[in-house]
């Protein structure tokens, strides 16, 4: 008995579901820990212009424009926090956008590697500073453009 192309339609149907169910869990599975934890991402350096000092967009013609160094993440992270910590007490899932923040003032870095692919290695914090725009900032701690991610 020959099955129908209705019964295979099924089959092949049920084969993809069950790989995205298993491939949105895998990557689900895995969380990030803030500070002092260390952490890699991998995505797209970009930067913007955002609205800073004094008042943050609030009078926009008052405020300086800043540029801010983000990093679009290839995939969504979740980031919790440490069982003892007190500043970083927040969970946080789907986080595409993350700004970084770089050590050298001249934001040579971020020029080298602006609108490239890389990834970075650094302490994740809740943005909540001024001058974070993000929900979620690294202090980077290195730059490899040809490294993996964990």
């Amino acid at each position: 008995m020959k099955p129908n192309r209705w019964a295979l339609s099924l089959v092949a149907t049920m084969i993809c579901l069950l790989a995205f169910a298993s491939e949105n869990s895998a990557q689900e599975d895995r969380w990030l820990n803030y500070f002092p934890s260390v952490a890699r991402l991998n995505g797209k350096l970009i930067q913007v212009t955002k609205y800073g000092y004094p008042t943050y967009g609030a009078e926009p013609d008052k405020d300086e424009a800043v540029e801010v160094p983000i990093l679009v993440l290839q995939k969504p992270i979740r980031v919790r926090p440490k069982q003892d910590s007190i500043s970083n007490s927040e969970w946080i899932t789907n986080v595409s956008f993350v700004q970084l923040i770089f050590s050298d003032d001249n934001n040579a870095t971020v020029k080298r590697y602006l609108d490239h692919e890389i990834v970075v290695a650094g302490t994740l914090s809740i943005g909540k500073r001024m001058g974070q725009f993000t929900e979620v900032v690294m202090t980077v701690k290195a730059v490899n453009p040809t490294g993996k991610p964990f």
